[in-house]
């Protein structure tokens, strides 16, 4: 790992814990043990930190698990849905860097710019992938949206709903729509 990456990661495990206003180079260099220099050396100072910080979490928190999935053999559908699900339980990025991002986004251009950008790809590719399932275009993005706001809903709850019920939910939504697709044949 890099050490410009373990900025980064370790700037979203401390966005998960303190909220953007912890987000601090006097916190990150005490964490990972290094000297402003080393920040400097990487980042033009805490804008383009963060800068460089979202933009990583629209890598990390959205196409990399695009990309995992479509390395898959196998058509659009149920089964990359499946697989998408899959990986997000899997993923190691704290649970509360979504809601702290949200929070964030609710205050900054920026972080809003981002995350708009990470919501659609998302919705865009489950979507595409719903889509795959079922001919009702509208019963498709009916599902894409509860699928996606499941996710965002779930930090929000008190207390936040643990990723792998959602995950039992985006399942029990992914086998609905292939139960409907079934009836249409």
């Amino acid at each position: 790992m890099t050490a410009r990456r373990r900025w980064l990661d370790e700037g979203l495990e401390l966005l998960a814990e303190s909220g953007p206003g912890g987000l601090t180079i006097d916190a990150l260099c005490a964490r990972l043990g290094l000297s402003k220099g080393s920040f400097y050396h990487h980042f033009k100072g805490m804008a383009g930190f963060k800068t460089a910080l979202l933009e990583h979490y629209e890598e990390r928190g959205a196409q990399v698990f695009i990309d995992l999935v479509e390395s898959l053999p196998m058509a659009d559908g149920a089964e990359k849905l499946k697989r998408l699900v899959e990986a997000a339980v899997t993923d190691e990025t704290p649970d509360e860097v979504e809601t702290q991002l949200r929070a964030w986004a609710s205050k900054d251009a920026e972080a809003r710019e981002h995350l708009e950008r990470i919501d659609r790809k998302r919705t865009e590719y489950v979507r595409r992938q719903c889509r795959a399932v079922v001919e009702d275009a509208d019963l498709a993005d009916d599902v894409t949206q509860l699928i996606y706001l499941v996710l965002v809903g779930a930090g929000y709850a008190v207390p936040p709903l643990p990723v792998r019920e959602q995950a039992r939910l985006w399942n029990r939504l992914i086998a609905y729509l292939e139960s409907e697709a079934g009836r249409a044949r």
